[in-house]
């Protein structure tokens, strides 16, 4: 479990920030080269890939365009050669040059797959399904000696906030009886319980975090859990009865990871049961490129539900319309309703009383 000191949790508000920005790119006569590096793989490797592909995609393009095609692959090929950021095992790169040039580049430490596209607009699904499943919460290891504080992003841990306990058994026949001593634990552990739910409610508020995991030991996890206000309570989404062993909590951290995966899948697989519930009722759904593409524009769509496997043209118009418009969107894959609706559907806030019959798909 890597400690990477707060990039990553920076990597997320940049993240959404490029997916924005690159969903409203204008135009140009010129393709933009989107280009997805798996950092994984030798760079050789990498860069010889994109040569090949670039030599096939360049005899697809009309020849006015292959001028800022050839000067925006330049760029590209010294890039993929460049010493990126220690951690990163992923890096993304957006180029256009010509008479609208545009530039951008993130490195990030989960694994993008490695892909290529050249068009008139960024390919933006990669990012937006990067943000899906963007995994960012908070741990809490509770144990008789202390409680740990961790901030988890994408499976790094981006801070950790450590709180001692107050060392009371010195004082044990010493200078109080074992009644007064006992009297004085519980006031202690309840002192020291209020200062971690202080820190992890200040944690949760200034990053924005709605998921929460407590570890460690039983007692210490069910005396936390109870102290927790209501609001934190709601975010509660696993306990895990195991402490680390010889003060090394990653294994700990990696049941977390694996936990909070779990509840991620789980909220997605709920997702696409509301909207399965909502096309039963013909309720507050539709689903299907067309239809789902006029309840964007129309502004009566609540949340974007899209397949993995949708064409990518449908795929990169759709994100970006709902990305534009800062519609929430759930990734998903393997769903027969969307397989056989054409692999999107959108939850609506409301439902026109007469569906515009040119969304027929």
């Amino acid at each position: 479990m890597k400690n990477s000191n707060q990039p990553t949790v920076r990597e997320l508000q940049a993240l959404r920030e490029s997916i924005a920005e690159l969903a409203i790119l204008q135009e140009s006569d010129s393709p933009v080269l989107s280009v997805f590096l798996d950092l994984c793989e030798p760079k050789d490797y990498l860069r010889a890939k994109f040569v090949n592909w670039a030599v096939a995609a360049r005899s697809t393009l009309p020849a006015a365009q292959r001028k800022a095609f050839d000067e925006a692959r330049q760029e590209i090929d010294r890039m993929i050669l460049k010493d990126w950021p220690e951690g990163s095992r992923s890096v993304a790169i957006f180029c256009r040059k010509g008479e609208a040039p545009f530039s951008r580049i993130m490195s990030f430490c989960a694994t993008l797959d490695t892909h290529f596209d050249a068009c008139q607009l960024p390919s933006i699904f990669p990012l937006v399904q990067l943000k899906d499943r963007f995994h960012r919460f908070v741990v809490v290891i509770a144990t008789d000696e202390n409680s740990r504080i961790f901030e988890v992003t994408l499976g790094a841990v981006s801070e950790e906030i450590l709180t001692l306990r107050p060392e009371l058994g010195e004082r044990l026949g010493r200078e109080w009886g074992r009644e007064h001593f006992h009297q004085k634990k519980r006031e202690s552990d309840r002192h020291f319980q209020r200062d971690q739910v202080t820190i992890i409610t200040s944690l949760m508020a200034k990053r924005g975090h709605n998921h929460l995991i407590l570890a460690g030991n039983p007692r210490h996890v069910a005396g936390l859990r109870e102290s927790l206000p209501k609001h934190i309570v709601t975010r509660l989404v696993g306990e895990l009865f195991k402490t680390p062993s010889g003060g090394d909590c990653s294994v700990v951290l990696e049941e977390a990871v694996a936990t909070f995966i779990d509840v991620e899948r789980t909220e997605s697989r709920n997702t696409v049961s509301r909207l399965h519930e909502q096309v039963r009722r013909d309720g507050l759904a539709v689903v299907g490129v067309a239809r789902s593409r006029v309840a964007i524009m129309g502004g009566y769509a609540a949340e974007l539900v899209i397949s993995e496997e949708l064409p990518s043209t449908d795929r990169e118009d759709l994100v970006r319309l709902a990305t534009a418009r800062e519609l929430p969107i759930e990734v998903c894959e393997g769903d027969e309703l969307l397989s056989t609706h054409g692999g999107v559907g959108c939850l609506l806030r409301y439902r026109p009383t007469i569906l515009p019959e040119e969304a027929a798909d």
